[in-house]
């Protein structure tokens, strides 16, 4: 058996071994590269999303440098930063400079996608383009699809479908495309007048196999695109089980309800003819759950149950075809469905006015009657409702509640607004504010706040610190004392020199020195007192400390005012769109009054069926 001692030695061996192994795997520190603990704290804060706090980090710890001159390591982290935030024009700079040098092709071209991503989502179309368009020649394999699924839409914003659908096209990689960019091609094509191809792809998606819940959305939205595009066409007879693979719930759900009641009543049309696209995707069939609009006409349904939940009496109607009354009350189905969701979705209010449009083709007169009369009520307080949104968009309170929200985000260029306050106007603007640019408003509007909100707070510091300085109490300076401290607390530098004086013994005889005799400097000179030039101000802390406040009130105005025009453009956006869904609520009353007048007319004539 070991004894303690040889089992201590031998532990402290190993330790020893295991220590200098280690030694000689840690990685050399060099300022400015992936081992400087300033650029791994400034990649821990990008991690977390506090962009600004990245920025100030690198730009702090580099004490005024030249980012040109620091290394390459520090030049990417401090341009991802910039990035991020939102800072597009400094991010560049360092990427061209950076591409001067040898960078990976590959991490070069991931910074100029994202430029362009930057520059798409801003509305800089023409400049994302000339982005993408100068790193084609030499962009990696890797990158084709993100490549063309960005050029792709960056065409389809400025309405070039053609050279859209020529982008996703000229490459023969149909099958390595996600499934969003299919949707974009389905959508070119069809734009550009190759409706074939475009409907043969946008039904592949409408079939795809979901994995995740952007699938879901994905697949309804082009089943909803492709259902409207016959519908426009006058093929009801294929709309309607486009419609139908359309979940009940969802966001598209409430534009599809309303889309299958009108198949219904659209003609049949001609059956489009499926082509192929040179893209072999497994399909997987669209009514494999319960949860999708074809549910809503499965046999049995159409019989008192719809009429029951819409407060009808079921009636058949004498004088119609049998195949009309049929399609009739199928379209009936859907819109009665669609009533009892949300009354200020234009979907929602369309199908309020085409109900009592079916009832009166049926014969219900009487229930056409109270539908219009319904119809009008809802209509009216949707008026209402909008009219209370829009004075709360124009007194601030929808920005400052989304703004509230999220408060202390520094995530800048890359926020994106997770969910709705729950506020009255949210819910008129859904589909704005999902656009680019009312969001790119919104994060310039969050980003002055916050940055308004740190300079109040170094301002708050420094007038602590000055009102410390100013607030103590000192006694009175008594100036022969501060002499007699100093000279206590002073070092004589003569101090232990010794002088001594000896007489000279060897002399030269007068007139014997044989030296050259130099002619003494003539006294140029000033005196100290008046040659030195008068002192400056004194620039210690308090003095430095003014001069950035001066500063400080100089961007806090700067930054005020890019807030109160961002302000002002995101309001006049959301009164805008607003005002148009206004107008459509008017003219829907107009339409129901029109309606009801008729109605009654009729009824008064003696030409309504009792």
């Amino acid at each position: 058996m070991k004894s303690p001692r040889k089992l201590l030695c031998g532990g402290l061996a190993a330790a020893a071994v295991l220590a200098a192994g280690a030694a000689g795997a840690a990685e050399p520190y060099v300022a400015g590269t992936r081992t400087d603990p300033l650029v791994r704290s400034a990649m821990f804060l990008d991690a977390d999303g506090r962009y600004f706090s990245a920025l100030v980090e690198l730009l702090s710890g580099s004490r005024g440098k030249d980012p040109a001159r620091m290394p390459a390591d520090f030049q990417w982290r401090l341009a991802e930063s910039y990035l991020s935030f939102g800072m597009r024009d400094e991010a560049e700079a360092i990427y061209r400079n950076l591409a001067t040098g040898t960078p990976d092709p590959l991490v070069l071209a991931k910074a100029r996608l994202k430029l362009a991503e930057f520059d798409y989502q801003r509305g800089y179309n023409a400049e994302a383009r000339a982005t993408l368009l100068r790193m084609k020649e030499k962009l990696p394999k890797t990158l084709v699809e993100d490549w063309q699924d960005l050029y792709t839409r960056v065409l389809m914003a400025e309405g070039r479908y053609s050279e859209a659908a020529e982008a996703l096209t000229a490459e023969d990689n149909a099958g390595k495309l996600s499934e969003y960019t299919r949707y974009n091609l389905g959508v070119a094509l069809i734009n550009d007048g190759r409706a074939a191809q475009g409907v043969t792809i946008l039904d592949k998606v409408g079939r795809m196999r979901p994995v995740t819940a952007e699938d879901l959305a994905l697949r309804d939205r082009a089943n909803l695109t492709l259902g409207y595009w016959f519908l426009q066409n006058k093929q009801g007879g294929t709309a309607k089980p486009v419609f139908s693979r359309i979940r009940l719930e969802g966001p598209f759900s409430n534009r599809a309800l309303l889309g299958l009641g009108w198949a219904e009543l659209a003609p049949t049309g001609e059956k489009t003819r499926r082509v192929e696209v040179g893209d072999q995707t497994k399909e997987e069939s669209p009514f494999s759950n319960f949860s999708t609009l074809g549910v809503l006409l499965r046999p049995g349904f159409l019989e008192d149950d719809i009429f029951t939940r819409a407060n009808l009496r079921n009636f058949r109607l004498s004088k119609a075809r049998k195949d009309e009354e049929e399609a009739l009350r199928k379209a009936l189905v859907p819109w009665v469905e669609l009533i009892s969701r949300d009354p200020m979705d234009p979907a929602v209010q369309e199908a309020w006015l085409a109900i009592p449009f079916t009832l009166d083709r049926l014969g219900a007169h009487t229930q056409a009657l109270k539908f219009y009369e319904q119809a009008i009520g809802e209509l009216e307080k949707g008026r209402k409702r909008m009219d209370v949104a829009m004075d709360s968009i124009r007194k601030g309170r929808m920005v400052e509640t989304i703004v509230r929200r999220d408060i202390d985000s520094e995530a800048g260029w890359e926020w994106k607004l997770k969910d709705l306050p729950d506020a009255p106007e949210t819910y008129f603007l859904q589909s704005l504010l999902a656009e680019h640019r009312f969001q790119e408003a919104l994060k310039n509007y969050r980003d002055m706040r916050m940055l308004s909100r740190n300079i109040d707070a170094w301002r708050g510091r420094i007038d602590l610190a000055d009102k410390s300085w100013t607030s103590v109490e000192r006694e009175p300076a008594v100036i022969p004392e501060l002499l007699s401290r100093a000279k206590q607390d002073s070092d004589n530098p003569f101090a232990g020199l010794k002088i001594q004086l000896r007489a000279e013994t060897k002399l030269s005889a007068p007139g014997a020195y044989s030296g050259k005799l130099a002619a003494p400097a003539p006294a140029t000179a000033a005196p100290l007192a008046v040659a030195a030039t008068p002192a400056g101000g004194f620039n210690g802390p308090y003095e430095r400390a003014q001069g950035l406040k001066k500063r400080m009130d100089t961007l806090r105005g700067l930054a005020e005012q890019i807030s109160t025009e961002q302000d002002a453009l995101l309001k006049a956006i959301a009164v805008r769109e607003l005002a148009g869904q206004q107008r459509q609520i008017e003219k829907y009353l107009i339409e129901a009054r029109f309606a009801l007048a008729r109605l009654y007319d009729r009824a008064q004539k003696g030409e309504l069926d009792k």
